[in-house]
Order: C-alpha cells, then structure tokens, then sequence
C-alpha cells in the first residue's frame, strides 16, 4: 500500500516524517499521474484559496474530485474536503457532508497547541491550532472522531477523515495510524 501526500503548498513533509515513524511507505503527489498510483492521500495544512488554485491549474482539482480512497484532510485539508465553506464562500471538493468557516479561530498570532479528546479510544491527544477553521455543521452520516471543549474538531465520513488542527506537527500519531488503517469506500 502506498499513501500519497498532497504536495502543492503547505508543510506535506511533516505528514511525511508522521507515515516514517509509522513505517508506512508513501509519495508526495503534485500530478493527475501521480495521484493514480497511490491508495490513500493526506491533504495537508496550507492556504486552502492557493492549493485550490494549483489543483485546477494542473488538472488535479477534478481527479481529486473523483478519488474514491481513504483521505485525510488537515486544517486546509477539511476546507478543501467539505460540502460547503464559509467566510468567505469557496468552492470544495464535496467530499464530506460538513460545513467549514475558514480561519475562525483568529489570525496566525491566534494559533494554539492544547489537548483535546479523541474520542474513539476515549483517551486526550495534543491538537496544534494554526488559523485553524471551525465545522460549524455536521452531516447525518459524518461522525466525530475529535472534540475541544464540547466542539468538534476532528470527523469521520466513511473513509474520510478531517480534522481542523495539525497531528502532523505533534509526537501523538494516533491519527496517523487511524487514517493508515482505513479501509477502501
């Protein structure tokens, strides 16, 4: 099995070195081409207007669109997943049944680290906030794998999972192990 790590803009390498201590192997994906090899794909964290952009310049936006594997979207990678994004208005890829507002924590200098719940295990993992959005709805068939006092921060829909904060920038890599062991749609 091979993971790919969506590598247009962002910190894609921090996801890399995760999937290392995990002894998974993976590629970083910036093609159509490359896209069709992996059996999974992570979108990272970045700037949710450029990476969009960079996709549809190289033909990426529509075959991610289309891609039926396990995903996991960090931070932009929630933005980019979701049904609906507000503030503003943005178009993404429809991929899990959630409502994202962009940025509603604050600016950069607003960024946290904290400790939250993870609740499938029941156990508290560290969550690293950086301009992080916030799900503001929840679709009938989207769990919640992660909360930060009562909210949700982190959701399951089949084999997509996104979280609104970084684990890739944390030593806890529960999530990355959650995501390696997702099973096909």
């Amino acid at each position: 099995m091979t993971h790919g790590i969506l590598a247009l803009q962002g910190d894609y390498f921090a996801h890399g070195r995760a999937l290392d201590k995990l002894g998974h192997k993976y590629i970083y994906v910036k093609t159509p081409q490359e896209l069709a090899k992996v059996d999974s794909l992570i979108i990272p964290g970045g700037e949710s207007t450029t990476m969009r952009k960079l996709a549809k310049s190289i033909g990426l936006w529509d075959k991610l669109k289309e891609f039926n594997k396990p995903i996991m979207g960090t931070c932009t990678g929630i933005i980019l997943l979701a049904s609906e994004i507000d503030c503003p208005p943005e178009e993404g890829l429809r991929l899990l049944d959630v409502t994202i507002l962009r940025n509603a924590y604050g600016s950069q200098i607003n960024s946290f680290s904290t400790s939250g719940d993870y609740l499938p295990e029941k156990n508290i993992i560290e969550m690293v906030f950086i301009r992080a959005p916030k799900i503001s709805r929840i679709g009938k068939q989207v769990e919640i794998i992660a909360q930060l006092d009562g909210e949700p921060v982190g959701v399951k829909q089949g084999s997509i999972i996104g979280l609104t904060f970084h684990p890739e920038l944390s030593d806890d890599l529960t999530l990355h192990r959650m995501f390696c062991d997702l099973k096909h749609n």
